[in-house]
């Protein structure tokens, strides 16, 4: 800290130190130059003049070079005054790498997910569940990629992976309706009545739409004679 307060920037550092060497050699060009004087006391005015003339040439040369190295300061400093950056703006600069690689994770998750959903559509389920699974190794709290493969799972049978999923995407997105609804249909096929009733009564509550899924949906038809089915879908 106490070097920067010489100037303003990374220059003023570097200039300081540049200054701390050239001292060092003006003090020891001195030096020499006294030296030889005394040494060559005793020759012709002559003599003397041109060795003198020699000696003063290094301390010319250092001075002009203190000159340049002053001008190429202020030249950086008057740069460093009309580009000031702020600290929020060096930091976003760190930042934007971090964010950058977070998302790329998310969009190629996405893009499995989409594929898996044109598939499913076509009717190619095993390929849609490979794709399904995929996003979810790369993202495991997809909500969607879970709902979608707990549908799956539950035209293969295996009602207890479509559990599984269905109960994990609603502890990650209790706001999600979808997995509530499909939960109602898995507690129906499996004979749970009041499981069943209770995910669609919730499903209803979140989304009055739910209510012609549940009228035509097949995999409710162990509930519809329940006399609580017909008070939440009416």
């Amino acid at each position: 800290m106490g070097l920067l307060a010489f100037g303003q920037g990374p220059y003023s550092i570097r200039w300081w130190i540049d200054m701390s060497y050239i001292h060092e050699a003006l003090n020891k060009a001195q030096k020499e130059r006294d030296t030889h004087q005394g040494k060559y006391s005793g020759i012709l005015s002559k003599g003397r003049a041109k060795k003198g003339a020699f000696s003063r040439r290094p301390v010319l040369w250092i001075t002009l070079a203190i000159i340049a190295i002053c001008v190429v300061f202020a030249y950086y400093s008057w740069l460093d005054s009309r580009h000031p950056q702020s600290p929020a703006a060096s930091e976003q600069k760190f930042k934007m790498p971090a964010e950058t690689s977070a998302k790329k994770p998310a969009l190629d998750a996405k893009k499995h997910y989409d594929r898996g959903r044109v598939f499913y559509k076509k009717g190619r389920l095993r390929d849609a569940k490979r794709l399904y699974g995929e996003a979810l190794t790369i993202d495991p709290g997809y909500v969607d990629a879970l709902n979608n493969l707990a549908v799956i799972y539950m035209h293969e049978k295996n009602f207890s992976a479509a559990q599984r999923n269905l109960e994990k995407a609603i502890r990650l997105k209790p706001a999600d309706v979808d997995p509530y609804y499909n939960l109602a249909c898995v507690f129906a096929i499996k004979g749970e009545v009041s499981k069943s009733l209770s995910h669609l009564k919730k499903a209803v509550s979140m989304d009055r739409s739910v209510r012609k899924w549940a009228q035509k949906d097949a995999d409710l038809n162990n509930v519809r004679r329940a006399p609580e089915f017909k008070d939440i879908i009416r």
